[in-house]
């Protein structure tokens, strides 16, 4: 496979990347004057991992890799990861240990990964890096301890340089055209762009990927064209009638005036008062007339002239990938909750609130969070402040003075002789 024939080895054969390397270069050599563990996140294939082995490789570096195919429980974390960071190698050799999908640890498989990954992180002897797609699916108490270094999403002039340097050497008769349409066509993926060049055979044997610039299209034909014919690109358009309204809603503020824009939000409104029916009462003749006021009206709508604009995906997208680490901790929180207090996961909500009331206690606020088996990250997910409640949880309960332990007895004694007394009396 290309990917891997051509996977650079040094870190002048990656491409578009400029400032994460030198980011990550000055973050190894100075190990661990910044931080101990190094993140990388950004889109799959523009050169994360890539990155990790070309320094290793130009450094002389041991590399120590966990992929995405081996579980991530803590009894997986502690035995690997455990006894790589806190071993030397018998040549005196730095290691490097590579975490791939790092963003992906959680779930029942993977229980307890993210809390023996920051103990790990904690009293690690040798450099850590940890491999994600999104900046905020990396859990707080991890992410707090990482230098963060992005990876930008590459250009088409970058991956059409490497698709001629791969096709010269295959001795592959591919023209200019066909590998700009490819390096256009995988909306940054480097190793997207190497497979379909591997699939081509000669130019007229090129099938396009069938990505998001599809929906591009179609939205460059309703802003630009002002014409009730627009309807007709979006027949073919693999993306669900909500979703459609969502990209035109967003984008359409940048390409209209503001007197065309209040137009357009009427049919975009109307449009989705028949989306709702159609949804509500399972009628999905309705989605044609919502297509039409969405598309159609929304293009007639304009009177000015088009002001070119970079679409943008719907900031709704990002705010639910954003949230959806989120979702899943609280879920996971609720669950726990709700089996110990044989509640629903919905009454287990009212405990979260009274636990952060709790947070000007640390002592209470750690025995209920042991009490429903809360883990590092959830503990830190409940509290602003959690870090004094996981203080409260590492220290070791202290015994008390056998003296203290026979005056408490003593008044308990006392107590109850009192009460038998009042009784007799009474």
């Amino acid at each position: 496979m290309y990917t891997e024939t051509y996977r650079p080895q040094k870190l002048e054969e990656i491409v578009g990347q400029p400032k994460a390397l030198k980011e990550l270069v000055s973050w190894f050599n100075t190990w661990p004057e910044q931080k101990k563990v190094a993140v990388l996140y950004g889109r799959a294939g523009v050169g994360k991992t890539s990155a990790v082995i070309a320094v290793a490789n130009e450094l002389n570096a041991d590399l120590i890799e966990l992929n995405a195919s081996d579980q991530r429980n803590k009894d997986v974390i502690d035995r690997i990861v455990g006894n790589a960071a806190t071993s030397s190698t018998l040549d005196g050799k730095k290691k490097i240990i590579l975490l791939d999908e790092a963003d992906n640890i959680y779930g029942r498989e993977d229980k307890g990964g993210n809390q023996a990954l920051s103990h790990i992180i904690d009293k690690t002897r040798n450099p850590i890096i940890l491999i994600a797609n999104e900046y905020w699916e990396i859990p707080p108490g991890i992410r707090n301890k990482s230098k963060m270094i992005e990876f930008r999403t590459l250009l088409p002039a970058s991956i059409v340089k490497v698709l001629r340097k791969v096709a010269d050497t295959e001795g592959l008769e591919v023209s200019d055209e066909v590998l700009q349409e490819i390096s256009s066509g995988v909306n940054g993926d480097l190793r997207a762009a190497l497979n379909d060049l591997e699939s081509v055979t000669g130019e007229k044997y090129y099938n396009p990927r069938d990505t998001r610039t599809s929906i591009f299209q179609a939205l460059s034909s309703v802003f630009r064209l002002h014409s009730a014919d627009v309807r007709k690109e979006f027949f073919n358009l693999d993306q669900e009638p909500r979703d459609v309204l969502l990209w035109i809603a967003e984008n359409m503020p940048l390409v209209y005036e503001p007197q065309d824009t209040a137009r357009a939000y009427y049919y975009l409104s109307r449009a989705d008062i028949f989306l709702g029916r159609a949804f509500r009462n399972q009628y999905y003749k309705l989605w044609g007339y919502a297509s039409d006021l969405m598309t159609s009206g929304v293009s007639v709508a304009r009177e000015s002239r088009y002001h070119f604009q970079r679409f943008r995906s719907p900031s709704y997208f990002t705010a639910l990938a954003r949230s959806k680490k989120d979702r899943t901790m609280r879920k996971e929180i609720h669950q726990k909750i709700s089996e110990k207090c044989h509640c629903s996961s919905s009454e287990a909500g009212e405990y979260v609130i009274v636990m952060q009331a709790l947070e000007t206690n640390p002592e209470k606020a750690a025995g209920l969070c042991r009490f429903f088996g809360l883990d590092e990250d959830e503990i830190l997910y409940i509290f602003r402040k959690g870090e004094k409640v996981l203080k409260v949880l590492e220290t070791p309960a202290r015994e008390k003075p056998e003296s203290s332990v026979r005056e408490s007895r003593k008044q308990e004694s006392e107590k109850k002789d009192v009460g038998q007394k009042t009784l007799t009396d009474f």
